[in-house]
């Protein structure tokens, strides 16, 4: 099997060296959704910035918005590599922090990751916001794991998000995320790590590329790749790899940096138009 299938014609993975490089802000917030009860979604948010700290103003532009979904029984720190990678370079990295207990609701989780997305829209909009008239209409809905099979969950309830971005996605979500792929048509990337035992890929992300019927759609195997390496460090994702048999050849350096190759470009070209 070919490790890289691209059928996204336009795609260039030419990184453009005269992008701009914005400082870091981070903010806490929890958005309500009336449509649920109320229910409180607490949200971790890095945005481009003006100068690197916490609640500091947003840096001069228009940035899309990604909405992250965590795997099982992990949070939103285990992912820093994705806003120390992508926030410099003019997105705005939203993590839910919500369903990271032993029993979570996959329905609800991927509810609140087009929510955050649909409240940060709003927050654009909102003239007593920080992120006021700096919220750009593209977004993408992304995930590891568990999060990945909810980010398709997700994006079959808001038509207005741009595109989907998973890592070793699960398609044993409830419900399962594969007959809802098959009724989706946005621009998708699949990341899969060819030794992973977590969620295989020939029962888990191949299956997804291949039922998906969008015309842009690109499905990465990373050579020796692992589950647990699209991400950061993380004791109790590590130790559920190393239960499952799971046997990376490559390093987790390795991994993100191959991930960064494919990532930033693509994104750059669905949701700017940088080609």
């Amino acid at each position: 099997m070919k490790n890289i299938m691209l059928t996204c014609a336009a795609i260039s993975l030419t990184i453009m060296m005269t992008a701009q490089s914005f400082n870091i802000g981070q903010t806490s917030v929890t958005f309500v959704d009336p449509a649920r009860n109320n229910r409180n979604i607490s949200t971790e948010i890095f945005y481009p910035s003006t100068t690197s700290g916490t609640n500091v103003p947003v840096a001069e532009g228009i940035f899309p918005v990604l909405s992250f979904g965590h795997g099982f029984l992990m949070n939103y720190d285990a992912y820093s590599i994705y806003w120390e990678n992508l926030v410099p370079e003019g997105y705005i990295a939203a993590f839910p922090k919500t369903e990271t207990g032993f029993s979570p609701d996959h329905q609800d989780f991927a509810l609140d990751l087009a929510f955050v997305i649909q409240s940060m829209k709003a927050e654009g909009g909102n003239p007593a916001s920080m992120f006021y008239q700096k919220v750009a209409a593209e977004s993408s809905l992304m995930g590891h794991s568990m999060g990945g099979g909810c980010a398709y969950l997700a994006a079959a309830t808001d038509t207005t998000i741009t595109s989907v971005v998973s890592f070793a996605a699960s398609v044993g979500t409830n419900p399962p995320a594969l007959p809802v792929a098959a009724g989706l048509t946005l621009p998708s990337l699949i990341f899969s790590g060819q030794n992973d035992s977590v969620t295989p890929f020939y029962s888990n992300q191949l299956p997804l590329y291949q039922t998906l019927p969008s015309d842009c759609k690109t499905y990465i195997s990373i050579n020796g790749g692992a589950h647990c390496y699209f991400g950061n460090q993380n004791q109790i994702c590590d130790l559920g790899e190393l239960l499952s048999g799971s046997n990376p050849t490559i390093s987790r350096e390795e991994q993100h940096e191959v991930v960064f190759t494919f990532l930033s470009p693509w994104l750059d070209f669905i949701l700017k138009g940088d080609n």
